[in-house]
């Protein structure tokens, strides 16, 4: 019976999903929840999920006209994590990212980027939500 249930409750929001992206809407419009975060995790699968329930990157355009960087930050802007806030180089590299949802609410990640994984693993994270 629990089973049943939970089939039901998936076919529903596929069916609302469906319905809606009939009349253009994308799932990233719908979704705006934040994903189960654990530390430790990859910066990369992270930000996959992110983007995929419909966060969008808050890009640094400052960060993006640097002439110089730290090796770190020159391999995060290669892989095009435009949403790079800055790093820290206190002996690892310590980063910060953002992203904002479509009621404007911003998501900060720390990263940790050591030389076995360039890409970081989430070390905190903070949700900041907009007054309304």
């Amino acid at each position: 019976m629990k089973q049943t249930r939970g089939f039901v409750k998936i076919f529903k929001k596929a069916l609302i999903l469906a319905i809606l992206q009939s009349f253009g809407y994308t799932q990233g419009i719908m979704a705006q929840s934040v994903p189960r975060l654990r530390a430790g995790r990859l910066y990369p699968e992270i930000r996959e999920q992110l983007i995929n329930r419909g966060w969008q990157p808050i890009v640094n355009e400052e960060l993006l006209e640097a002439t110089t960087t730290t090796p770190v930050v020159a391999h995060l802007l290669r892989q095009n994590y435009t949403e790079l806030i800055s790093c820290l180089p206190i002996g690892i590299d310590v980063c910060a990212f953002q992203f904002r949802n479509r009621r404007g609410d911003v998501l900060e990640i720390s990263t940790v980027h050591l030389p076995i994984t360039p890409d970081g693993t989430l070390s905190s994270w903070a949700l900041r939500r907009v007054s309304r």
